[in-house]
């Protein structure tokens, strides 16, 4: 795990301890206002749902990723709509379950010293950021085309990781330091200290020091290959150099029918959920299309299931009746065939609210690759390698690609979803799923934007 996952792991846990901390606070400084505060022998339990709540609120404004707060101005925005949904959802708790409800001056005082304290270590955090300027320490043992992509995706990027160099010659005019030859790697190794070796060559199938490569993984650092780096530190994989061996030898890509049928539970209920919390939203959503455009509400359209089996998708019209009188087009992020309602629904991802329906008919899973047309299926199997594996997972209503990735229009965006989607089917499990959701959720709140 890299040191920025560490990093929001503390802030967790930080925000966590002072929000339980600020409700006993508040509340034996209550005992010195005017009133009689008796004792509550639930507060520590109340105290548990505020923090619990105050935590999941932050969650949802990016307060544990700082790449959304780099100026004061990002911070105190966040801080302030993350207590005020603190607030709401509060109060939506104690009005169902009075009993677990805090006093208003206990509440009031409580949030305070939380939204006082949860800015002043980010703050601080901005200022002396040791721990993410740095990340992950990278040497790299090859001088070719994989070290230069390597080079460029995690630069281009922006992850925390830092590249010290490569092993390998002196004549090649990647911008980076040349840390010594093959010869040298030992010597480079003791004195770099790196945290990976990654090994990238061109053209050294059968010539690779193998004895060196075990001897430093056993002693020194972790070795990994260039096409697992790409995995772990993007969260895609890289699909050039995909090799039937990796897949068929590889623990992914695979679930039991006990996995099978906990995601299918899982389904039955989120997708149950979602038509019961959203209903009135939807009731709105028909009204406000109905109103906007001649046309019908709900639009059907034939997708590619699992194992190529045709289904029909179900999603409110966000286009006009003629969208496709030239053919089917790919959507794109600002398409002019979308309506003004439509613009707003797919914002907000309401469009892919009747999809519950096909969750419960077993033709989607929640979360999963985004099911294709048939008409393009033909066509990029044609020129993406392995794309046709996508197709052995269920579609979802949201998937990896969808959160990680933007609309695309072309090959090339379609090539760079499989990255996505090949990722999730080899790691998929309900924990991921539950990530996903969560990260859906979010984008949905914050309007960022289907994707």
């Amino acid at each position: 795990m890299t040191r920025s996952f560490y990093s929001a792991a503390l802030l967790f846990v930080f925000d966590l301890a002072v929000a339980a901390g600020a409700v006993f606070f508040a509340k034996y400084i209550e005992r010195w206002l005017p009133g009689v505060s008796l004792p509550d022998e639930l507060l520590w339990l109340k105290g548990s749902i505020y923090a619990s709540v105050g935590v999941v609120c932050f969650y949802f404004q990016d307060l544990y990723n700082w790449k959304y707060w780099r100026r004061t101005s990002e911070l105190t925005s966040s801080i302030l709509l993350g207590g005020g949904l603190a607030l709401i959802v509060l109060a939506l708790i104690y009005y169902i379950i009075p009993t677990v409800g805090l006093e208003r001056n206990v509440l009031l005082g409580a949030l305070f010293i939380t939204l006082a304290a949860s800015f002043a270590i980010r703050a601080v955090y901005l200022k002396f950021r040791f721990i993410d300027r740095r990340g992950t320490r990278v040497v790299v043992l090859g001088d070719g085309d994989n070290a230069k992509f390597l080079f460029r995706e995690i630069r281009a990027g922006g992850y925390p990781v830092t590249l010290e160099g490569y092993i390998g010659r002196n004549n090649w005019d990647l911008a980076s330091r040349c840390l010594g030859d093959v010869s040298d790697m030992h010597r480079v190794i003791k004195e770099i200290e790196p945290d990976l070796l990654v090994v990238a060559p061109d053209g050294w199938r059968g010539t690779l020091p193998i004895d060196d490569l075990l001897h430093i993984k056993l002693t020194s650092c972790d070795v990994i290959d260039a096409p697992s780096f790409y995995e772990r530190v993007t969260g895609r994989i890289l699909v050039e150099e995909i090799r039937p061996s990796s897949i068929i030898f590889t623990r992914g890509f695979l679930s039991s029918p006990v996995q099978d049928a906990l995601k299918r539970g899982f389904d039955i209920f989120f997708a149950l959920l979602g038509i019961v919390t959203t209903l009135p939203i939807m009731a709105l959503t028909a009204l406000a299309i109905r109103l906007d455009s001649p046309g019908p509400i709900f639009y059907l359209q034939q997708r590619v299931g699992k194992d190529g089996r045709d289904f029909n998708l179900i999603k409110f019209r966000s286009m006009r009746q003629d969208a496709e009188k030239k053919g089917p087009q790919w959507a794109s992020q600002n398409d002019p065939r979308v309506t003004r309602v439509g613009r707003v629904i797919r914002k907000l991802r309401i469009d892919e609210l009747p999809q519950f329906i096909n969750v419960l008919k077993n033709d989607m899973s929640f979360v999963g690759p985004r099911p294709e047309r048939r008409y393009f299926v033909d066509q990029l199997e044609k020129v993406i390698p392995y794309y046709a594996l996508r197709l052995h997972a269920k579609p979802g209503i949201t998937g990896w690609a969808q959160i990680n990735y933007p609309y695309g229009d072309t090959i090339e965006d379609a090539k760079e979803k499989l990255k996505y989607e090949l990722f999730y089917m080899k790691h998929r499990s309900l924990w991921l799923d539950l990530v996903i959701i969560f990260q859906t959720v979010k984008v949905a709140i914050k309007a960022r934007g289907s994707q």
